[in-house]
C-alpha cells in the first residue's frame, strides 16, 4: 500500500510506577495530487433521506486505473435506497456496484478517472 504509518510511544514514571503510552496510528498516503472527500447533503438527519457525495480527485499526471470505493453504512441506522446510486451524475449500472444489507458494505466499480479530472459517486440511505 502506498502509504506511511507511525505511532509515537512514551516510557516513564507516573506517580511512582513505570509507564509506557503510545498515540494511535497516523495514517499518511504517499499519493500527491489523489485525494477522496466524502460530505452529506445536511449536518443532522431525522427524515426522508440522506445523500452522500464521494469526491475522487485526480490532479497528478498519471490517470487512476480500475479504481474500487467502498463505504461502509451502519446496517443499524440505515439502508441504501436502491436506484439511487451515480457515478458523474449518471444512474450506476447495477453491474457496476453491490451492497450487502446484512454488513452494510457499498462497493462501487469505476471506470479509470484521467490525469487532472475527478469522479463524482452520490448515494442516499434511508432509515431502517
Amino acid at each position: 500500500m502506498n502509504e506511511i504509518t507511525n505511532i509515537a510511544n512514551a516510557t516513564g514514571t507516573y506517580n511512582g510506577l513505570t509507564t509506557s503510552i503510545a498515540t494511535e496510528a497516523v495514517v499518511t498516503p504517499l499519493i500527491d495530487d489523489l485525494n477522496i472527500t466524502k460530505t452529506a447533503n445536511r449536518q443532522a438527519w431525522a427524515t426522508g433521506t440522506l445523500t452522500y457525495t464521494i469526491t475522487i480527485d485526480n490532479q497528478s499526471a498519471t490517470a487512476y486505473v480500475a479504481p474500487v470505493v467502498t463505504d461502509t453504512i451502519d446496517p443499524t441506522l440505515a439502508t441504501l435506497v436502491a436506484g439511487t446510486v451515480t457515478i458523474d451524475g449518471i444512474v450506476a449500472d447495477p453491474a457496476d456496484y453491490t451492497f450487502d444489507a446484512g454488513t452494510g458494505l457499498l462497493t462501487v466499480n469505476l471506470s479509470d478517472i484521467a490525469a487532472t479530472s475527478s469522479t463524482v459517486v452520490t448515494f442516499q440511505v434511508e432509515r431502517v
